[in-house]
């Protein structure tokens, strides 16, 4: 890991000590999670004893990221390791001198390669600047000119910062005492890399130290962590590498979410110098990702009046652009079989949009889905309620047979009849015409034939439960670029992408009383009233069946409007009806000079529940949760799932510390819960006052900063 040595005493006694006391003299640890067959091969390697969270000792064993990461490798491998646990001195010596096979956490140095063969990095530490809040606004290296700026003694940086003679430099031993020292204010500034960093800042509690930063200085803005193997090995580098080059992404982001915690979006290292490799091959051959896409799914996948790509994945595909630098090249295929085939023959190199499906395995690789979206029932504007698809026997339901949706309905809903169509606009266009009873499809899609087509006498009439996966997709056999693209597709958050889909929507569920058939109600009774004279009778009997018939529609129209603003899984408000009420609260609050507040919660590690558990069971602790809020909150409160796995609560007449109070009794409630049975659940909370006369937007973000202040100082804790 290191360039340079780092000479420290304490650690070096209290190493041996350790040894002495747990492994006699013998410095040599064999941690094995499950022991290979008798032929396998054993490897001995140098780890680091005192860089967390990659390699330290923890009650006399040596754990973390880089030791997970190895013994995931010996699954893979007909490898056992042998870790020998050391200071870098002693770890980069042993290596140098071959008395082990290999060494972990050592970065790539020209002077390095004499006598070590490099795999690609397993890690990219960002290289960052801390401060104590409050102090000094940091702005760049130019910011720490004329400070005391602390940093490990030995740390290859330091060339790099002596370049700039106003920097009081001082190197220090022990990480930690490093960071405390910038806590009790005796020096200004901390340089480190972000890992070490947050795991010393949670360790000790230093509260009153922020993340400043990345450090300004090309050359050292990330450490790169690699395996190194003795020059006569080149056959365990071969190895090795290839089980590197197969690593699950998934198996990596839950390593990553057990030893690393949160690192800002702006400072996660997405890609690896292999991954760049490969992006930057396909540039040089083709100027880019070559894509093939649909002509006309509207508005996931399609070309637009000029020739070119639009749509939700479009818009994602150059988000994902933008942010890694990558080149796209539009290549226009028409139909999805076309755009298939394309990829398929190496004509292009991806689908940006495709539902998986079985009967392209041959041809494809899938990513996993970027986007999941809803499906809803439309109906012509005449008929009531539906509330689902059950109760629609015999009924003729349209689709559109993406992925193996119509396959997967006709098991589903057996007494249905399902007729495919080719697009949303003709699926519509028949039940207008009444050849259909009602259409199914996403929400996007059916909002778009609406308005393209002005189908006046269309409305959405329920939602499913079951939701359309959009995936991309590479050629069979092209593995690497199918990391590497799911690896981009799977970094851009969810926020951003729901933004996406929300632009693309200009319908929704109706959320009112149905006034024409109310109209139409009336007129009715009207005639049958003035008729009255002649056939009393007949008329007593239809009063009775417009009045369960008025009772019905207000009845289904209500439990629209329900459905229409609440989340359809943890039973709170939707998103649209807390921007409602928050609107609402504000005027309320200008107009009176009352106060409220705001709460943001956000469940901890909860991708790690949903990778190790599955997401139906992350789908039940988000119900889970919604139920406790319910239960934990005011009547006057107004609570509801803010996006994700991210609640907001609405705290009427309640000032900071009243909200903050509350959010402290849930965070409590929530801990004390077994939502899972070898997995604790807590959240992180925000909170903010309304100030008088503030846009809303401001007093979110205040919110969320908080959110943020309390997921970066170790999480399970709410910060005002």
């Amino acid at each position: 890991m290191r360039i340079c040595g780092r000479p420290q005493l304490f650690f070096c006694v209290l190493g041996v000590i350790c040894l002495l006391l747990f492994f006699g003299v013998n410095p040599v640890i064999s941690q094995t999670p499950a022991p290979g067959p008798a032929s396998a091969e054993t490897i001995s390697i140098a780890v680091q004893n005192n860089f967390p969270p990659f390699s330290f000792f923890i009650r006399g064993k040596v754990a973390g990221f880089t030791i997970d990461y190895l013994n995931l490798l010996s699954e893979k491998t007909r490898m056992v390791f042998t870790f020998v646990p050391g200071t870098w001195e002693e770890s980069l010596t042993r290596f140098r001198n071959g008395e082990v096979d290999a060494i972990t956490e050592i970065s790539h140095t020209p002077e390095r390669e004499a006598f070590t063969l490099f795999t690609t990095p397993y890690y990219l530490i960002p290289t960052v600047v801390y401060t104590r809040e409050n102090s000094f606004s940091y702005n760049g290296v130019e910011t720490l000119k004329g400070k005391d700026v602390g940093m490990e003694t030995g740390i290859y940086y330091k060339d790099y910062l002596e370049a700039y003679p106003e920097i009081r430099i001082m190197e220090i031993d022990d990480t930690s005492e490093l960071m405390k020292k910038l806590s009790f204010g005796e020096i200004d500034a901390v340089v480190t890399n972000i890992n070490i960093g947050n795991f010393m800042i949670k360790q000790h509690v230093l509260e009153n130290i922020r993340l400043a930063g990345k450090i300004d200085i090309p050359a050292i803005e990330s450490e790169d962590l690699r395996i190194g193997i003795r020059k006569d090995r080149q056959q365990l580098h071969v190895l090795l590498q290839e089980a590197m080059n197969s690593f699950p992404y998934t198996d990596y982001r839950q390593l990553q979410d057990r030893w690393i915690g949160a690192v800002p979006q702006s400072m996660q290292e997405t890609l690896m110098p292999g991954d760049r490799e490969l992006i930057n091959t396909h540039t040089k051959q083709h100027g880019g990702f070559r894509l093939s896409f649909h002509k006309d799914w509207y508005p996931v996948d399609f070309t637009d009046d000029q020739n070119a790509h639009a749509g939700i994945a479009a818009q994602i595909f150059d988000m994902a652009a933008r942010t890694h630098g990558i080149r796209l090249v539009e290549q226009v295929s028409g139909s999805l079989e076309e755009a298939v085939d394309a990829v398929f023959t190496k004509e292009s190199d991806m689908l940006p949009a495709i539902v998986p499906s079985a009967r392209f395995n041959t041809k494809l690789i899938f990513t996993r889905p970027y986007l999941s979206l809803p499906l809803v029932i439309a109906t012509r504007s005449d008929q009531f309620f539906v509330g689902d698809l059950k109760g629609l026997s015999k009924k003729r339901i349209g689709l559109v047979d993406r992925g193996e949706l119509a396959s997967r309905f006709k098991k589903t809903y057996p007494d249905l009849v399902f007729e495919t169509v080719s697009s949303a606009r003709d699926g519509l266009k028949l039940v207008q015409n009444k050849k259909l009873f009602a259409f199914v499809d996403t929400i996007p899609s059916i909002a778009y034939a609406v308005k393209d087509n002005n189908y006046y006498n269309i409305k959405v009439s329920g939602k499913l439960e079951e939701t359309l996966p959009i995936s991309a997709a590479v050629r069979s056999g092209n593995q690497a670029l199918a990391t590497v693209l799911d690896k981009i597709l799977q970094n851009i958050p969810v926020e951003d992408k729901e933004k996406v889909v929300d632009r693309w929507i200009s319908i929704s569920l109706e959320e009112k009383v149905d006034y024409t058939i109310v109209w139409q109600v009336s007129i009715g009774l009207g005639l049958v009233l003035a008729a009255a004279v002649v056939w009393l009778k007949k008329v007593k009997g239809f009063n009775r069946k417009i009045s369960r018939a008025y009772a019905l529609l207000e009845e289904k129209n209500i439990e629209l409007e329900r459905l229409s603003i609440t989340d359809s899984l943890t039973g709170l408000y939707n998103r649209h009806k807390l921007d409602v009420h928050l609107v609402r609260e504000k005027q309320r609050a200008d107009r009176y000079n009352r106060p409220f507040s705001l709460v943001i919660m956000d469940i901890d590690h909860f991708k790690s529940v949903n990778d190790r558990f599955g997401h139906q069971t992350g789908d039940e602790v988000l119900r889970q949760m919604g139920s406790l809020i319910k239960k934990s909150i005011r009547s006057s409160d107004i609570p509801g799932r803010w996006g994700g796995e991210e609640f907001l609560i609405i705290c009427p007449e309640t000032d900071r510390q009243g909200a903050k109070t509350l959010a402290e009794e849930i965070r409590k409630d929530i801990q004390a819960v077994s939502f899972l049975s070898d997995t604790t659940i807590t959240i992180s909370g925000g909170v903010a006052e309304y100030e008088l006369k503030e846009d809303s937007g401001k007093l979110l973000k205040r919110a969320d900063d908080n959110l943020y202040k309390a997921k970066h100082s170790g999480r399970n804790r709410i910060c005002v």
